[in-house]
């Protein structure tokens, strides 16, 4: 299915109208009705109010075929990203005066609610799921994840507090950040060396070169 049969699907799943949806997530029902007609495709911010209107998930309507790939280091980078900013993994560690985790301190565990679902087994002992903590191996990796994690973690905190605010310096300030935050997550995106490589660094070549 493509997105746009996608979103007719869950519309009609609960018996609501290409209009009825446009008022729900606040989108034009012109560009609602080019959507499910794959005239245009919607963007991030319009899948999402969609998917909440619809009550689903993004994914639901994105497929997860369209949204994660695992081949290469920048991948791996983009992937633990989106599993941080949707609370999927969490952090545990002890953050500096400067809110930036201490490394040697951190470590990364699923969230209770889908851990719940599991067990860990070690050999014949059995673990709660929610004990299991993973740590990054490669230093560097880390310190990228971390860099970023501190710029994210301060533009929610500014944002959750400032967003309504009518003085447009203080907005201005968090555009600014939210750019900076933005820019790291593409940069740590961009490495093309594949991961697995057992006989030294081998590294992904565009098909258009």
């Amino acid at each position: 299915m493509t997105i746009g049969e996608k979103i007719k699907y869950f519309r009609s799943r609960i018996g609501i109208t290409q209009a009825k949806l446009a008022e729900l997530s606040g989108i034009h029902p012109v560009s609602i009705r080019k959507y499910e007609t794959n005239k245009m495709t919607p963007q991030t911010e319009q899948i999402d109010k969609i998917a909440e209107a619809l009550g689903v998930s993004s994914f639901a309507i994105t497929g997860f075929e369209n949204n994660i790939r695992l081949e290469t280091i920048g991948d791996f980078m983009g992937l633990m990203i989106m599993l941080i900013k949707a609370n999927i993994v969490l952090i545990d560690g002890e953050r500096e005066e400067d809110d930036e985790y201490k490394p040697e301190t951190v470590s990364f565990k699923i969230n209770p609610l889908i851990t719940k679902f599991f067990k860990a087994n070690a050999g014949d002992t059995e673990y709660n799921a929610d004990d299991v903590l993973c740590r990054l191996k490669q230093e560097n990796l880390l310190k990228d994840i971390l860099r970023w994690e501190k710029i994210n973690y301060g533009y929610e905190k500014c944002a959750a507090k400032y967003s309504d605010t009518p003085d447009k310096e203080t907005l201005n300030v968090l555009d600014s950040l939210k750019e900076t935050k933005e820019a790291i997550e593409l940069e740590l995106q961009r490495s093309n060396v594949m991961l697995g490589s057992k006989n030294g660094i081998t590294v992904k070549i565009s098909s258009d070169i």
